[in-house]
């Protein structure tokens, strides 16, 4: 009986951990809240959405193209940009003077991208596509409901 209510304590500790943010994470989120906040009022992006793209593009900006770019949303160069450029193996990449024009630039390019998706609750974006590989934002969404991103963002739901 002792050894069942063991793995049972066991098996609870692990479930329970694979819903906590890492603290590599959280001092990203703590780090950058502000300034998503602030992105979050002017363009409509959602934190929580901001948030999932910098771990999903960039490690929360320990990726070696956040570290030797700014770039942490993982943004090509494309035709229509003029800034610096950072060539990788896998291909040009944004670069930015800072981590602030980064995120600037990462908002203002979505909210291009998808300016119907602005001021829309986080889980709009799951049904988004046309941006990233196929299902893109269904892993982007996994990430916000996995470390429950979505109690950062403001309530859009009048929208």
């Amino acid at each position: 009986m002792r050894v069942i209510i063991i793995i049972g304590l066991v098996l609870a500790f692990f479930m329970l951990e694979g819903f906590m943010i890492p603290n590599n994470y959280q001092t990203y989120i703590d780090k950058h809240l502000i300034k998503a906040k602030h992105l979050e009022a002017t363009y409509g992006l959602p934190v929580s959405i901001q948030f999932a793209q910098a771990i999903y593009e960039s490690g929360a900006g320990r990726s070696n193209i956040a570290q030797q770019s700014c770039n942490h949303f993982g943004i090509r160069c494309g035709d229509d940009w003029h800034g610096l450029r950072y060539y990788s193996a896998s291909g040009c990449w944004r670069e930015y003077e800072n981590i602030s024009s980064s995120w600037a630039d990462h908002a203002a390019f979505i909210a291009k991208y998808y300016p119907n998706a602005m001021y829309k609750s986080w889980d709009y974006y799951r049904g988004l596509e046309g941006y990233g590989s196929r299902g893109y934002w269904g892993k982007i969404t996994k990430i916000v409901k996995r470390y429950k991103l979505y109690e950062l963002d403001k309530d859009f739901t009048c929208n």
